[in-house]
């Protein structure tokens, strides 16, 4: 779909600058094609520019989610009270193996569409769901489809062909073999570029053998999850870690306090950012967040809404959790050490704005495209509605989308200069046919793999094996 011209006018932009400032100030902006050529007040154009009256609403870069498992839109709302460990056994082990190419890509669709209608632009996909090639392409179609920006990473995984009485693996040759084939393919295509416009491009979400391999075809970024044990330093003593690798989670990091932590200091000295998802981290027992000790470290870090089967697909949440759990433990630090109370917090809702934004973009090797509102950065902007029932009042753009902004806020969303959300629907594909065909694939989902069955599952592992572990 082309592009077409547009001026935001009367619009009050709110944005962090690529020398790291914080800015607030009226002007219009100007889209042409793919691009931000010119802000400024007063902006005159001719009868080819659609004129888009956003008097006094505020206008900001898309959001960046650094780590999304997309597809999983289909299981929403069944995953909520898991544990991590629960998770693994009930759905790594299980659903996600049993999942269909079908249910697999209407999840996909409708979690790309979901990120859109909640101003996220970019996403980084973490898909752990490419069980066989059909399932791939599927997912890879849909996402394209969707006009969101993504860096695609499939995953180089197979699921278990049995639990009990130990794990085996009969597919895993086969499905390696497929697997680097494929993604030999789609990193030849056009340089990595998996749309004609750019906007979907390769990553791959691999365990340490293939990181080589990764490198040596040009994914654009390597992603893995680290939740607890050593895997950093192992990874740095293997010679893995670099700038073009952001791992999820990291939640080892946050009792090192050390300032000369080895663990922080592989992070720091090799240039390897992180994604951090607070809201599940604390709710599943991942550990900890870390995002707020990465920005006072210096080690690049964005946020992400991991697992849209058990979180919404907003970063919203995430900023919020994000910044008040920093606070929190800071403040209870005081306490327990009985310090001096501060004077002022020492983070602030601004903060938690550029993790979602030129932060996340800088932790994707994006900050020279998207991230912040400048002249030359690629037209992926969010218009708030701030005569809303939320932000109605709200002087503070950064406060009033840290703490008070839903998707209902979220007015206008252009990603790549295309207008994908206008006055508040979803334009490119429509919702209300992609919500019939969710709800239908989903309930299928249920009644095929019901969640009794994979409790009794769980219960079984449990009993038998203990708590599983992770790395």
């Amino acid at each position: 779909m082309a592009s077409t011209s547009y001026l935001l006018k009367g619009g009050i932009v709110a944005t962090y600058t690529s020398d790291n400032k914080p800015k607030v100030f009226n002007a219009d902006v100007l889209v042409a094609g793919s691009t931000i050529v010119k802000i400024e007040e007063n902006i005159n154009v001719g009868p080819e520019v659609e004129v888009i009256d956003v008097t006094d609403k505020w206008v900001t870069p898309g959001l960046v989610d650094t780590h999304r498992h997309v597809f999983m839109a289909v299981l929403r709302g069944d995953q909520d009270d898991w544990l991590l460990s629960e998770y693994l056994c009930k759905m790594s082990w299980n659903l996600q193996s049993a999942l269909t190419a079908d249910e697999v890509r209407v999840g996909q669709l409708a979690g790309c569409m979901d990120a859109i209608e909640n101003g996220v632009t970019t996403v980084l996909d973490h898909f752990h769901a490419a069980t066989t090639p059909e399932h791939a392409e599927k997912c890879l179609d849909a996402t394209v489809q969707s006009g969101l920006r993504v860096i695609w990473c499939p995953a180089r995984q197979s699921g278990p062909t049995q639990l009990f009485p130990n794990f085996e693996y009969a597919n895993e040759e086969e499905t390696a073999k497929w697997q680097m084939e494929k993604l030999k393919e789609w990193a030849t295509r056009d340089n990595g570029k998996l749309s004609p416009d750019g906007r979907v491009t390769l990553g791959l979400a691999v365990d340490q053998e293939v990181f080589k391999y990764a490198r040596e075809l040009g994914v654009a970024m390597i992603t893995a999850h680290v939740v607890k044990g050593p895997r950093i330093l192992i990874m740095r003593d293997a010679g893995l870690l670099g700038p073009d690798v952001i791992f999820s989670h990291c939640n080892e990091l946050h009792a090192r306090s050390d300032p000369d932590d080895e663990m922080w200091t592989a992070m720091k000295d090799y240039d390897v950012a992180i994604a951090s998802t607070p809201v599940d981290e604390l709710g599943m027992a991942h550990g900890n967040p870390v995002a707020m000790d990465a920005v006072r470290r210096g080690v690049r870090c964005g946020l992400g809404a991991d697992a849209i089967s058990i979180n919404g697909g907003d970063l919203f949440q995430q900023m919020r959790m994000a910044l008040q759990f920093a606070r929190g433990r800071g403040h209870e630090a005081t306490e327990l050490g009985k310090l001096t109370p501060p004077k002022t917090n020492e983070y602030y809702c601004r903060d938690a704005f550029r993790l979602a934004t030129l932060g996340g973009a800088e932790a994707l090797n994006l900050g020279h495209l998207v991230g912040t509102v400048e002249v030359g950065k690629r037209a992926d902007l969010v218009v708030f509605d701030t005569d809303s029932a939320n932000l109605a009042g709200i002087a503070d753009p950064f406060a009033g989308i840290t703490f008070h902004a839903t998707n209902a806020d979220v007015e206008h969303v252009f990603v790549n200069g295309e207008l994908l959300k206008r006055a508040g629907k979803l334009t490119r594909n429509p919702w209300s046919t992609v919500a019939k065909e969710l709800k239908r694939t989903a309930q299928g989902v249920r009644e095929r793999m019901p969640n009794e069955k994979l409790h009794e599952i769980w219960e079984k592992y449990y009993a038998t094996l203990g708590t599983p572990s992770w790395g």
